[in-house]
């Protein structure tokens, strides 16, 4: 269950995104201890809110980071002290065509990584994972009679690794060749631990 005080941070944020404002917060992650310590020695975020987003049971707010000139995303549940500024938001040229749907299809548990166009084999019996997934719009190129292959614009991080791992032993990324090398040694550190 959702502490009550998400509610009200998804309502300021909607205010701020219909008055096109800035916002300011704090941001938290749990330590060992099971309390919330301040990220950045709790200092405050400044970014402009542009979307809300639901992905894996939390709510996830997608802003413009002036400071870095990118794009970002944080959660909701997190942020604390959420305060609109008098000032405009940035990043109206990202967002303006902006596609939630297809941001969301890339993140893997909402962890950012760097995007990468990344082909995909895998059983032709599992096609229906990867529309679940992708969408009805991924495209399908055979590789022999029992295989297919796929190529998706996907952040490549750790998250999307277990990902595929989960799939089984059937399912592997075939390019680019540094994807494959990324995987090849997250497999070898996860194995290591056992």
């Amino acid at each position: 269950t959702m502490n009550e005080s998400i509610y009200y941070n998804v309502d300021r944020i909607h205010a701020a995104i219909a008055e096109n404002s800035r916002i300011t917060f704090q941001y938290f992650q749990w330590n060992v201890d099971k309390k919330m310590e301040l990220r950045h020695d709790g200092a405050l975020y400044e970014v402009s809110p542009w979307s809300l987003s639901w992905d894996d049971e939390n709510y996830y707010l997608v802003a413009y980071d002036a400071s870095v000139e990118k794009c970002k995303h944080y959660r909701v549940d997190k942020m604390m002290k959420i305060e609109m500024m008098d000032e405009s938001r940035e990043g109206e040229e990202i967002f303006k065509n902006f596609d939630m749907v297809a941001y969301a299809k890339a993140m893997f548990g909402m962890y950012q990584g760097n995007k990468e166009k990344v082909h995909i084999q895998f059983p032709n019996s599992m096609c229906g994972v990867f529309i679940d997934h992708f969408g009805k719009d991924i495209t399908f190129r055979p590789v022999n009679a029992e295989y297919s292959e796929c190529a998706v614009d996907v952040n490549v991080s750790p998250q999307f690794f277990g990902w595929i791992f989960s799939l089984g032993k059937n399912v592997k990324v075939t390019r680019p060749v540094s994807v494959v090398e990324q995987m090849r040694k997250a497999a070898e550190e996860f194995v290591e631990n056992y």
